[in-house]
């Protein structure tokens, strides 16, 4: 394990909000996924939804991300999605018939399924952990208090707060 992970994963296992800081290359990414993997492992799936929801600001890092993250998924049964402007319209039907388990997204494209995704939203309701990648890229911005918004309407929908791990690598 890298010195972030080390650091990062036993807090995520224990439910902790999480801030993880490193540099570019250092695996912030699988530190949040894989302790949230294994506890997706452990936890009733009897309701099709969404567990887990992977914000990215930047929509380039979108289909890099997916391959990523399902790589180690699908290893483990779970379906992996996408939604951003550029996924094709089939890509965005075909979630309908498998919920996928774990969403990337961005903000702007989180806010079109809460307001016009009426019949998708409410797989939205099971969502167990949020991770939010470049993390700096929001700070400040109203963007950022755009997905604050977004975040407090994901937290009312659901029976259960989320936890949130926040990843950067420039955040001072």
């Amino acid at each position: 394990l890298t010195p972030i992970q080390r650091k990062a994963i036993p807090r995520i296992i224990a439910g902790d909000n999480v801030l993880a800081m490193a540099p570019t290359g250092h695996g912030k990414t699988e530190a949040a996924l894989l302790p949230v993997l294994s506890q997706m492992l452990q936890m009733s799936r009897d309701r099709k939804g969404i567990y887990v929801l992977y914000i990215t600001p930047l929509k380039a890092l979108i289909n890099d991300l997916t391959l990523r993250i399902d790589w180690w998924a699908s290893r483990l049964g779970f379906n992996v999605g996408r939604k951003h402007g550029d996924v094709p319209q089939i890509e965005r039907v075909r979630r309908h018939k498998t919920v996928p388990e774990i969403m990337i997204t961005t903000p702007e494209s989180l806010e079109i399924d809460l307001d016009w995704a009426t019949k998708f939203r409410k797989y939205y309701s099971t969502v167990s952990w949020v991770i939010i990648d470049e993390v700096h890229e929001l700070v400040g911005t109203k963007r950022g208090a755009q997905l604050a918004i977004l975040l407090e309407r994901l937290r009312n929908m659901g029976s259960n707060d989320f936890q949130r791990i926040l990843l950067s690598a420039t955040v001072g």
